[in-house]
């Protein structure tokens, strides 16, 4: 069953009680958030969409920047922490999306993910994982280094496993207190096909496989799955299945 899309409104403790669980989740939406999927994002540009006036304030008096992709969000989600568990009873959805967020948390919160998402699947549900390609990282970067690039091959690296910035982050001290808050904006772990593959089955899912854009068992996944996070090397799509 689909919600629509201003159900999406709804508070976690809401979905943990309802029997209206939509039969798939893109978790970790940022501002691409469709309707007729439940989307989910713990950013405060996520939370903003809830309190539109506030950030309109904020706004006004220079707290946050109105220029912020934050504003460009038409879909309000529901706001929740991915390192927390998943606000949703078992077996209660029948996909589950999640592009280019499992590196954003430690590898530990991940493997929680991963298991949270097993436990809400139904038998024969879908989880769809898209990360950064270690592996075409590395590759970019053995290239680089053998072709003498006038560019630091170390330093491109560096810039695309997006451990760290090279700075400190800028901003006022608001912004600043945010990033150092969530410390969600940095890549934690990074992932080639081989690991992530183990991770998946470790988490007990099966039928694992690497999948190419919008090629999937989930109906209607080109929906949500943009092609500039997988193509050219930017990433690597993974499926697996719940039997049980």
């Amino acid at each position: 069953m689909h919600l629509k899309s201003e159900s999406y409104e709804m508070s976690a403790e809401k979905f943990a009680r309802t029997d209206s669980i939509p039969d798939r989740v893109n978790l970790g939406c940022g501002p691409f958030a469709p309707p007729g999927w439940l989307n989910v994002d713990g950013s405060w540009n996520a939370w903003f969409t809830h309190h539109k006036h506030l950030r309109q304030a904020l706004e006004l008096v220079g707290v946050i920047n109105a220029s912020n992709q934050g504003a460009d969000w038409q879909v309000s989600p529901l706001v929740h922490d991915l390192s927390k568990p998943l606000p949703f009873p078992d077996n209660s959805v029948s996909a589950i999306y999640a592009s280019h967020v499992l590196e954003h948390l430690y590898r530990n919160q991940a493997m929680a993910l991963l298991s949270e998402c097993k436990r809400v699947l139904k038998p024969g549900g879908v989880l769809r994982l898209v990360v950064p390609d270690l592996h075409a990282l590395v590759v970019e970067y053995l290239n680089s280094k053998n072709n003498g690039s006038s560019r630091s091959a170390a330093d491109n690296l560096n810039e695309k496993l997006a451990f760290r910035p090279p700075a400190p982050r800028a901003g006022n001290g608001f912004v600043r207190f945010y990033h150092l808050w969530k410390d969600f904006h940095s890549h934690k772990w990074m992932y080639d096909s081989e690991s992530l593959s183990s991770y998946l089955e470790g988490a007990g899912f099966h039928q694992v496989a690497q999948m190419e854009l919008h090629k999937s068992a989930i109906p209607g996944i080109e929906e949500v799955e943009l092609p500039h996070r997988i193509l050219d090397g930017a990433g690597i799509c993974l499926e697996g299945k719940k039997i049980a």
